[in-house]
C-alpha cells in the first residue's frame, strides 16, 4: 500500500557560485545574480508498507505530518537556503539537491521512528511548472 502527503513551503535561494566567474554563473544558472530569489515549493512524499490489521493504516497521518513539519517545513519554510541550511552554504540549493536533502532527512527519520514503511517517492515542485522526482 502506498500513502502520499503534500505540504507547501516557501524559501529563498541563490544558485550563484562565488568561486565561479559572473560569465560562468550566468551561462549555468541564468541572470538571477548573486542575490537570488524566492520560490513556492510543493512537496509530495509517498511511503509504502503493509496496512496494519489493527489500525487499518500504513502509518498514522498525524505522525507523518509531524515528521514533515519537523524535518522539512521548520528548517526550510521562509528561510534563505544558502544562509540558513548548513548543507547549502557551499552546495547550490538546486531543486535536485534540495530533493535529495529532503529524501535523506525523511528516510532517516522514518527509520529512527521504526515505522513499518519506507519512503518510495518524492516530488518537489517549484512554481511555476517545474518539478523533480525521486523514485525508489
Amino acid at each position: 500500500m502506498r500513502l502520499a502527503r503534500k505540504i507547501h513551503f516557501n524559501a529563498g535561494r541563490s544558485l550563484w557560485r562565488p568561486e565561479w566567474s559572473a560569465e560562468k554563473n550566468r551561462a549555468t544558472y541564468g541572470d538571477e545574480g548573486p542575490h537570488g530569489y524566492g520560490h513556492n515549493y510543493e512537496l509530495e512524499v509517498a511511503v509504502e508498507g503493509h496496512t496494519d490489521p489493527a489500525t487499518g493504516m500504513v502509518v498514522n497521518l498525524t505522525d507523518l505530518d509531524r515528521v514533515l513539519k519537523e524535518e522539512v517545513d521548520r528548517p526550510l519554510d521562509h528561510r534563505n537556503l544558502n544562509q540558513d541550511v548548513a548543507e547549502f552554504a557551499k552546495t547550490p540549493p538546486t531543486a535536485e539537491n534540495l530533493a535529495v536533502w529532503i529524501w535523506k532527512r525523511v528516510a532517516a527519520r522514518i527509520e529512527r521512528e521504526k515505522w513499518p514503511c519506507r519512503i518510495v517517492h518524492l516530488s518537489l515542485r517549484l512554481t511555476p511548472g517545474f518539478a523533480v522526482e525521486i523514485c525508489e
